[in-house]
């Protein structure tokens, strides 16, 4: 085979060139980059040499373009992140805020109560908040003992951590232990690994809202938990330690629970380091009138609406009623007035039917004490001839129609005649 011709003297040293050109681009080096696009003048210089320029140029054209995008994207990259900087720092504040606020919201001396068992019972929180003592909160529904749980999260060394509540009685049995404790991936087809409630709850508090409902099988993991300060999941193997604080709750009277065979004794002393009882609303009804005023300006707020008031008749019916659903109910009814109220003023047309009742039941009693109590003044004098101007005689007999009228009830009997039970048994004394 014959030697390819060699090339001539100055196509050697325009591809001498453009080798050089090559390795300055390789390098990043464009200062010859217009000498390369020189090379593609055909006119002057050879076609094969001014295709082959070409092909490069075309190819430096692009290789610009695409670090000119990169600049781009990475000037856009420090802008985001500066942005996401400055969010993160206001996130930050926000944070920080939102759990000043919290904390305030939640604070014991926040929380509305002036009778002597709410201030008792709030001081008892306020001291305890600030430790990690299991806390067992008992009271009927509605009474607040969620309140309560998050006043001792929020005041404590663990309010950075996070508050989980539990529902023991929304859970279904089947599904309460993957719930609490989490699963493992794998388990079954399709199934990913889940943090459970317990381990969510690491760092703070895990509040047991109606632990009383809680099954058996399940109060003897709890337990464990409490004792090792670890879980495992479901389907795994793995120990998971976990820092946390237990705060339970109940409306059950767990020592009866204990001792029928449907609460764990041991379970019991665990949670009950320290109990605090939530007095029924019945019993602190001096704070109806504080609670009233705040879900008012709560709702009125939420509605828009100008602060309602409550007439004297109003706020006596409210006072009359037990409450049986506590202080959630008193905060439904609230709502319920500021919505369909027209006045600004709250009569008692506007309560609940329910609610009225007991009044009206009071003031029927109250006719019928002041019937009974006015036949009583009217037929029980004796005639002249036969008292003869005796007032013991007629006081004697006074006494005893009261007594007939009011069918034995020494108390009614007292009120018919307008003295006090102990006046009415020392007369009695007197008379036998």
């Amino acid at each position: 085979m014959s030697k390819p011709a060699p090339f001539s003297p100055e196509v050697e040293k325009l591809l001498k060139l453009m080798e050089q050109i090559c390795h300055d681009l390789a390098w990043n080096r464009y200062d010859r980059a217009e000498a390369l696009f020189e090379l593609t003048r055909s006119t002057i210089y050879p076609e094969p040499i001014a295709g082959l320029a070409e092909s490069f140029g075309m190819m430096l054209v692009k290789i610009e373009t695409r670090e000119f995008q990169m600049e781009e994207m990475l000037k856009n990259l420090k802008e985001t992140s500066k942005a996401l900087e400055i969010s993160r720092r206001q996130l930050l504040k926000e944070n920080e805020g939102l759990k000043k606020g919290l904390m305030e919201r939640f604070s014991p001396k926040r929380i509305v109560g002036q009778s002597q068992c709410m201030r008792h019972l709030l001081d008892q929180t306020e001291r305890i908040a600030d430790t990690s003592v299991n806390v067992l909160i008992t009271g009927e529904t509605g009474t607040g003992k969620e309140l309560i749980a998050k006043a001792l999260h929020y005041n404590s060394i663990r309010k950075a951590g996070p508050f989980i509540a539990i529902n023991c009685s929304a859970i279904p049995e089947s599904l309460f232990e993957s719930e609490l404790f989490g699963i493992e991936k794998g388990i079954a087809t399709g199934v990913a690994m889940r943090k459970g409630l317990v381990e969510q709850a690491g760092g703070g508090t895990l509040f047991l809202d109606e632990i009383g409902d809680m099954p058996l099988n399940i109060q003897a993991k709890i337990l464990r938990v409490l004792e090792e300060r670890e879980v495992t999941r479901v389907g795994g193997s793995a120990v998971i330690p976990v820092d946390l604080r237990v705060v339970a709750a109940t409306h059950r009277d767990l020592k009866a629970e204990t001792k029928a065979g449907r609460f764990r004794e041991d379970l019991f002393f665990r949670l009950n380091v320290i109990s605090l009882a939530l007095p029924p609303l019945r019993e602190r009804s001096e704070d109806i009138p504080l609670l009233l005023q705040r879900f008012l300006d709560l709702h009125c707020r939420q509605m828009n609406r100008p602060l309602l008031r409550v007439s004297r008749e109003a706020m006596d019916c409210l006072m009359a009623y037990p409450w049986p659903g506590n202080v959630r109910e008193l905060e439904n009814e609230v709502e319920r007035v500021v919505a369909l109220s027209y006045a600004q003023q709250i009569r008692v047309e506007d309560l609940s039917p329910h609610i009225q009742k007991p009044r009206r039941d009071q003031m029927l009693e109250g006719d019928a004490v002041a019937n009974k109590t006015q036949e009583v003044r009217e037929t029980t004098f004796l005639p002249e001839s036969e008292s003869k101007f005796s007032l013991e005689a007629n006081e004697k007999k006074l006494v005893e129609k009261a007594l007939s009228a009011a069918g034995g009830n020494k108390s009614l009997a007292a009120q018919m005649l307008g003295i006090s039970r102990e006046g009415l048994r020392k007369k009695l004394q007197k008379f036998s």
